[in-house]
């Protein structure tokens, strides 16, 4: 077609979008959500407020779900997006909010956002999308919206301050005594007022850092970002990242995430019952299995599954490998006999309990030592300790029991941890990979949860068109928004 050339275009904007668009499905959900009561603010209108009224939290949400679905997260592209592209003018309903509006939508309401896709989880319960019968664990860290330079540590703090100590007094023995003796007119020695207004900064910085460092001493942190307080210094296989560290569980059925959350720890190690347990809560189940990689190994996290109804496979990190390569005993060599509470050696030799219990990764252990007069004269010495060390001691872990039934049960299920991998290595790498999205754009936990809302919702929202079809869906969001109404 000629650019001059005189076209008939469709009288209405909805004759734009064809019927199988997917934008029509990411209308036809957001229309079956209660905003008021998932916590929105401005969704009715203010009579008693002077001048435009706000941007409807509806629209705004279409237009969110519409981006992180099709990759566009900038707050500015997608205002341009309201201007030039004919599905999101559809979907918005014409109306054009400015960069600014646009961003502060995610960053005032991170909690609604977060209950969004809890909604839609149960959504997909409701479509018989979720197995809940066994489900995969995995953490990923994310780069925040901060830079590694911007951290302060206890250490680098304490250094700095000697440092500065050091300068100021190199300035005061500078400013000679002749220098002193107008201090009260300034003015008129403009060298001696430079100076002044140097010492004055050189305080004022030294004040500063002391605060820091008065701060990060109280909440017993290493590190902290001046940009952002609640990001973290991860380290994962020697890869730093200046970010968080995001936690998700997925349904074996189709891999959608049933569960996910954002934390500031470093490792995975305290997050394998909390996670499960909000799977299991999410799914609605009485039984759950649950497979993690070795980083959620934790003794006192496998009992609080245990109790709570949750099968956990979990492979335990290998301990004593230089032990074994140099022909030493290791624990596994000494048995323990129930009825007296002690060890016996591979010599024969009891192992009395002793001293007072240790909590140690939030479970207490118990400490056995044998006779220093057997160790000293047992032939197998040299096999056990040290040539310095007088007696073999071994620490008993009090959910001993529990990891002898869980070892034998990761004997039992060879190829579970296969399955965990292609469980959990989908959504993150669906989201890393092809979408790009391994950082996020706002700042502070919060925000940075109803961020991360919004990129799982927009993962599974595309996983549930796909599985069912958009006629489909669009149907169970009209029965939904039918009975809401």
């Amino acid at each position: 077609m000629e650019r001059q050339e005189v076209a008939r275009l469709p009288p209405r904007l909805d004759d734009y979008v064809d019927a199988d668009n997917p934008v029509r499905a990411i209308d036809a959900y957001a229309d079956t959500l209660d905003l008021m009561a998932l916590g929105f603010d401005r969704t009715a209108p203010n009579q008693t407020e002077a001048g435009q009224p706000p941007f409807p939290p509806a629209e705004l949400l279409k237009l969110y779900l519409y981006g992180y679905v099709n990759r566009v997260r900038s707050s500015r592209a997608l205002e341009k997006e309201c201007q030039r592209n004919l599905e999101v003018i559809w979907l918005v309903k014409g109306l054009r909010p400015g960069y600014k509006t646009i961003a502060d939508f995610r960053k005032r309401d991170p909690k609604p956002l977060r209950q969004v896709h809890a909604r839609f989880i149960g959504l997909c319960q409701e479509l018989d999308l979720l197995g809940g019968r066994r489900v995969g664990v995995d953490g990923s860290h994310f780069t925040g919206n901060v830079s590694d330079k911007s951290f302060r540590s206890v250490k680098g703090l304490a250094r700095d301050l000697e440092k500065l100590e050091k300068r100021i007094g190199e300035w005061l023995e500078g400013m000679d005594v002749a220098d002193c003796e107008d201090l009260e007119a300034p003015a008129r020695h403009p060298e001696l007022s430079a100076k002044l207004e140097k010492l004055k900064a050189l305080r004022a910085l030294k004040e500063t850092q002391e605060a820091e460092l008065k701060a990060l001493e109280a909440a017993g942190e290493a590190h902290r970002s001046v940009t952002d307080p609640d990001a973290r210094l991860l380290n994962k296989r020697g890869n730093k990242t200046a970010g968080y560290n995001v936690q998700i569980v997925v349904d074996a059925k189709h891999r959608l995430i049933v569960a996910d959350d954002v934390v500031r720890d470093r490792n995975d190690f305290n997050q394998l019952h909390p996670m499960l347990s909000q799977a299991k809560a999410a799914l609605g189940v009485e039984r759950l299995e649950g497979l993690g990689d070795k980083g959620y190994c934790n003794m006192a996290q496998l009992a609080l599954c245990e109790a709570d109804g949750i099968t956990a496979y979990v492979p335990e990190p290998e301990r004593g490998g230089r032990q074994r390569q140099g022909g030493r005993f290791t624990q596994e060599d000494f048995r323990y006999l129930p009825e007296e509470d002690a060890y016996l050696c591979p010599e024969g030799k009891r192992l009395a309990r002793s001293g007072e219990p240790r909590f140690q990764k939030g479970s207490t252990i118990n400490g056995y030592r044998g006779s220093e007069t057997d160790c000293r004269r047992c032939p197998l010495r040299d096999r056990c300790i040290a040539a310095k060390t007088t007696h073999r001691e071994i620490w008993r872990n009090e959910h001993h029991a529990l990891r002898e039934a869980h070892r034998r049960r990761m004997e039992a299920s060879p190829g579970v941890m296969r399955e965990r991998s292609a469980l959990v290595g989908h959504p993150f790498g669906t989201l890393k990979c092809r979408a790009g999205w391994n950082h996020f754009l706002v700042r502070g936990l919060a925000k940075v949860r109803g961020e991360w809302s919004l990129m799982a919702l927009a993962y599974n929202f595309t996983r549930a068109l796909t599985i069912l079809g958009l006629q489909a869906f669009r149907d169970c969001c009209a029965q939904k928004a039918a009975c809401r109404c």
